[in-house]
């Protein structure tokens, strides 16, 4: 079972298999003699040998820790086809206790849907084994294959769907070996890797690659994301599996593939051992995952965003959009605008890492955040909360008056609006009912629906107001837009046309 990720959208170039392949001047190179024996330069043949040997010593450690998981779970019951279309439905004959046409009206069980998988043992005493949790999603029954051959049932310890990870726990098992968690934060782009697993029901595969990039995001598979990205062969099965670093340690557990062809086409994803780590003690110890939230809306900062802020050139970090009511954040002093540079004195670059790192603090931390606001340097320390679900979209009017201005058509909010783009309760400002799709505001992610709330850090409270003060702006001047929308807030900015 392997979660496959189509986001690729150029026609994939197939090359014939008949490349050279050359190692750089650490391994040497290799020469024909005049005998025609290949031989090696700069002592490459020891490197290889050595780099041989390690492949094959990692390969017989960790094998062991890597399991074969079979899963089967009933379809959902379909509805059964009666005899008899005109007859009386079987509900009918149910409530009153009498047979129908069809006979006596047994439950009806869909189909045996069966999976295969592939896992990685991390407590052999107590017999827990790490996977994805796409791998046992409702699982109705669970077996695990040791790579010796001996097969046991398994129960689910506790899953997480969120990072797509869950723990099995084996009934019974004796003489198991475990994996060693590495450090995935070590992690450099180039070094190598061996992706250990079951594709294709194929047990105990080993290939081998490289570290390709780090901190992928947006890959479409869980909400938080923070991929080792590697081009070691991985296919449907794999995932749950083991991708180890040169010293055999557990470094990442194989998740998702890109791919046009359900199969290896070079771009493999894999969960870091550190967030798996943290998940997989929660689900352990409480069989669940508690997250924390610092109530703030964040993205990230680009050149139009910072001029427009009057930030200095190359400045780093990421923008506060929005802040909840009531949030740790509000009652820390954060404000809308700021921007966020350090976390507990780390430096702040990207939404995403900041994010994860968040919601993998135990609720009731206290963090230090270091912000500028204004040109200043500010910090705050906000206690985290417990996360908690999203809010439920709603409906709210305002007056109409529709106002057409260069790039944006802006209205009041109505009634008919509000039921029309499903906007959230108590929605104040314009609503955005037509966008030039050749214009900066698209190009900069304004859409259809989305509620204008403030033009250039000033309240916006009806389109006539947008439309007085953004006339007032000339030509290459900044705007920026504090959106908000049914899935959060953001801010855009722009140099007007």
């Amino acid at each position: 079972m392997m979660r496959q990720v189509t986001r690729l959208t150029r026609k994939t170039l197939i090359l014939p298999l008949v490349a050279a392949l050359s190692f750089g001047a650490g391994l040497g190179l290799a020469e024909l003699t005049p005998q025609g024996r290949v031989t090696a330069q700069n002592g490459s043949s020891r490197t290889l040998h050595q780099l041989n040997d390690d492949f094959i010593s990692i390969s017989e450690r960790v094998t062991p820790a890597v399991v074969s998981i079979s899963m089967s779970k009933r379809a959902k019951p379909q509805q059964r086809r009666r005899l008899d279309p005109n007859a009386d439905p079987d509900e009918f004959y149910d409530f009153f206790g009498i047979p129908g046409p069809n006979g006596p009206n047994q439950p009806d069980q869909g189909p045996m849907q069966q999976g295969v998988g592939s896992g990685v043992i991390v407590d052999a005493a107590k017999g827990y084994v790490l996977t994805n949790n796409h791998v046992v999603e409702e699982a109705d029954e669970i077996r695990v294959t040791l790579s010796d051959r001996r097969s046991f049932k398994a129960q689910v310890v506790g899953t997480d769907p969120r990072s797509d990870l869950a723990v099995i726990k084996l009934d019974n098992a004796t003489g198991l070996k475990q994996a060693v968690l590495g450090e995935s934060s070590n992690l450099q782009v180039g070094e190598w890797v061996l992706a250990i697993g079951n594709p294709f029901g194929l047990d105990s595969t080993v290939t081998a690659g490289i570290i390709s990039a780090k901190g992928r995001n947006q890959v479409g598979v869980a909400d938080f994301e923070d991929f080792i990205q590697t081009d070691a062969a991985i296919n449907p099965g794999n995932s749950g599996g083991a991708l180890v670093n040169i010293k055999g340690e557990l470094i990442g557990i194989n998740t998702a593939i890109a791919t046009r062809s359900r199969g290896y086409m070079g771009i493999g994803f894999a969960i870091p051992s550190n967030m798996a780590s943290q998940v997989m003690q929660s689900l352990i110890t409480k069989g669940k995952v508690s997250r924390a939230q610092l109530g703030v809306i964040i993205q990230p900062l680009d050149e139009a965003m910072s001029q427009s802020l009057n930030l200095p050139t190359g400045a780093q970090g990421i923008l506060v959009a929005n802040v909840l009511k009531g949030s740790p954040a509000e009652k820390a002093g954060v404000k809308k605008y700021d921007i966020i540079t350090r976390l507990n004195g780390q430096p702040v670059t990207d939404t995403n890492p900041f994010r994860n790192t968040i919601a993998l603090t135990a609720p009731g931390t206290e963090v230090t955040l270091e912000v500028i606001r204004e040109g200043k340097k500010m910090s705050f320390k906000p206690k985290l909360s417990e996360a908690t679900g999203p809010a439920t979209p709603g409906n709210q009017p305002t007056t109409p008056e529709l106002v057409a201005e260069q790039d944006l058509t802006v209205a009041d909010l109505t009634p008919a609006l509000q039921r029309q783009f499903q906007l959230l309760p108590g929605a104040t400002g314009v609503v955005v009912t037509q966008v030039d799709q050749e214009g900066p505001a698209f190009e900069k992610g304004v859409r259809n629906g989305d509620v204008i709330t403030e033009l250039n850090r000033q309240p916006v409270r009806s389109a006539k107001d947008f439309n007085a003060a953004y006339k007032a702006l000339k030509s290459g001047d900044p705007v920026l837009l504090a959106i908000s929308r049914q899935d959060g807030s953001m801010v855009v900015a722009y140099r007007k046309p």
